[in-house]
């Protein structure tokens, strides 16, 4: 039934099979507008075919994570291998308005936003947008939430402390492996985490768990700064925070850092450095909520999990259920 996939593939598919059926999922006659990408967001309208919607209308753009049609050949794939062909439709670097049109169930996904008025204009009266993920990391830029509680369109997120899926805990276990990657021992290491939201949190619980020596938490730069010379490195994961954390109108003053007794080291889960900055890892480029890595990055199931669940609260708003899972927005 699965055949001429990887073996990631192949366990990615039972991973997905295990959470519908964990969670209850059932999308049977329903229109999904979604996305497909790299790595394990490759699944996502897969997730939604395996869960019986009638139609899943994914679409994809060349970015930094791939080239477009490369992403759709690896998506196709898989709806081949699962034998569950001809409801699947792939946009590639184009926007439909009919999509949105016959659409139940619309994801708030990289490859569809924003989700603005000029989409949703479009949107019948039933449909619903899930966040796919959780209702506080909202980005105000990704949808006309005043739009939508004026068409009463239901946005809602999803708890990732569910008991069902526990996914947000992954954050400790993610800031774990990104700091390991950039050199760290965490044995022994003094750490400070920039940040005053659950990532924080999360994060400072991994590195406690590994054995760090002294973990402190904070967003005061007085403080951080009078603790500079002791410091290992810092863990910056503020997800609000837009401002650039070195140069003009910076969150931090780069001088403070190049006198430091010690080289700091910067490790980032959010936030916005300079590309040349030889101090920060990982190199590639980032922002305020945009994650340096997701929890992809650690394997397929909690990420599979995670959209699982998304979409599990998309059907509780088309049946007006309730559930801990849901966080409404717009209802």
């Amino acid at each position: 039934m699965v055949k001429n996939l990887t073996n990631t593939d192949k366990r990615s598919i039972r991973i997905a099979r295990q959470a519908i059926e964990k969670l209850g999922l059932n999308l049977e006659g329903k229109v999904v507008v979604t996305e497909t990408g790299s790595n394990f967001y490759k699944f996502t309208p897969i997730i939604a075919l395996l869960a019986g919607a009638k139609k899943v209308i994914a679409y994809v753009a060349d970015s930094n994570y791939g080239k477009a049609a490369d992403i759709s050949k690896g998506t196709k794939a898989l709806e081949a291998a699962l034998s569950v062909n001809n409801r699947l439709i792939i946009r590639e670097n184009t926007v439909n308005k009919n999509d949105f049109t016959e659409a139940d169930i619309i994801t708030n996904s990289g490859f569809l936003r924003p989700l603005d008025r000029k989409k949703l204009a479009n949107v019948g009266p039933n449909c619903v947008i899930p966040l796919m993920f959780e209702a506080w990391e909202l980005r105000q830029e990704d949808i006309d939430i005043e739009y939508c509680k004026k068409r009463r369109i239901k946005v809602a997120g999803t708890w990732e402390n569910h008991p069902l899926i526990n996914v947000f805990p992954g954050i400790r276990v993610l800031a774990v492996k990104i700091a390991l990657d950039a050199g760290y021992e965490l044995i022994g290491n003094n750490i400070a985490v920039w940040s005053d939201d659950h990532f924080g949190q999360e994060a400072a619980a991994g590195f406690r768990a590994m054995g760090a020596k002294e973990v402190f938490i904070t967003t005061d730069y007085v403080e951080l700064r009078e603790r500079l010379d002791r410091l290992d490195f810092i863990f910056v994961c503020d997800y609000d925070e837009d401002r650039p954390y070195f140069g003009t109108n910076s969150v931090w003053d780069i001088a403070d850092f190049s006198s430091a007794a010690i080289p700091v080291g910067i490790v980032k889960l959010y936030g916005h450095f300079p590309d040349d900055n030889q101090a920060v890892y990982p190199r590639h480029h980032t922002h305020a909520r945009q994650m340096s890595y997701t929890l992809g990055h650690l394997g397929p199931k909690l990420i599979l999990e995670l959209l699982t669940a998304g979409f599990r609260v998309a059907q509780h708003m088309l049946e007006g259920t309730t559930s801990r899972l849901v966080q409404p927005i717009t209802f």
